[in-house]
């Protein structure tokens, strides 16, 4: 029996104009009238993941930027984040610009405006910066914006191999202090994010079985895309979107529709309703 539908949102619960669906909104609310609790994992940051949360008026821990931040959005309450130390942070920028590698730098959690940057992006993730542009600082140098003991993440973007280069370099001098997470490839560019130990999705996971106190067999995970390999491997009921890679897909239970088509509801309507 499905006791918690966790759902990420970009590529997912969202269609591609950053929208939910009705067809979503619609299958969600009827779950949790059922007495079914409701809850995101997403690697957006609180404030961009806000409108969706208040949208459905979610009242549970929320997982925000990959599993690093758990946080109880009406209580203002947080309940775990693993940041990432400064001076991991700037050896990956370091590294980065030995390999002209792109970067963003994310200062806080729970800081409204929190992505720094020193270069111009032109390349895959042109559109998500785009889209983002409420969040950014356009600095001469994201060094200077490395001030305490942590920042909330680093992001490269590139050439996949490049990036798995600073990966290995940095893992030989800091060990498993810190943690990445792959994102999708777009136009070429790779995606990673670098966070504290230990943060991913199906970490964070294991404080939502807590929580709810329910078993991995009575959740249903929606996801879309390679940093939600892990937490669909780890629940007992994972459906994939139709719009996700193919790579993806061999660890869905259920393949609904996609994201522009309301797969979310979609999925809900067939397997629980």
């Amino acid at each position: 029996m499905i006791k918690l539908i966790l759902v990420d949102l970009d590529g997912t619960l969202l269609n591609d104009e950053k929208h939910v669906p009705e067809r979503n909104i619609f299958a969600l609310r009827e779950a949790m009238k059922k007495g079914i609790h409701v809850s995101i994992a997403t690697g957006r940051n609180y404030f961009s993941a806000k409108p969706y949360i208040d949208e459905l008026g979610l009242d549970v821990p929320v997982i925000l930027q990959n599993g690093a931040f758990i946080y109880m959005p009406f209580e203002n309450k947080i309940l775990y984040e693993s940041p990432l130390p400064s001076q991991i942070a700037r050896e990956i920028i370091t590294k980065a610009r030995r390999l002209n590698l792109d970067y963003i730098l994310f200062s806080d959690f729970l800081e409204e405006k929190d992505m720094y940057m020193d270069i111009k992006h032109e390349g895959g993730y042109k559109k998500y910066l785009e889209q983002n542009h409420w969040r950014l600082n356009f600095v001469k140098d994201v060094m200077d914006y490395i001030t305490g003991d942590t920042v909330a993440e680093v992001v490269l973007m590139g050439n996949e191999k490049d990036i798995n280069q600073v990966i290995k370099e940095v893992h030989q001098k800091y060990g498993n202090e810190f943690s990445s997470v792959k994102n999708n490839v777009v136009d070429g560019w790779a995606f990673f994010e670098f966070f504290g130990r230990g943060a991913s999705k199906e970490a964070a996971f294991e404080f939502l079985l807590k929580y709810f106190k329910i078993a991995p067999d009575e959740c249903m995970f929606f996801g879309d895309n390679f940093n939600d390999i892990g937490l669909l491997k780890r629940v007992g009921f994972p459906v994939v979107m139709e719009n996700a890679p193919e790579e993806v897909k061999k660890y869905g239970k259920f393949i609904t529709l996609s994201n522009n088509n309301g797969g979310v509801g979609y999925a809900i309507e067939e397997v629980l309703f």
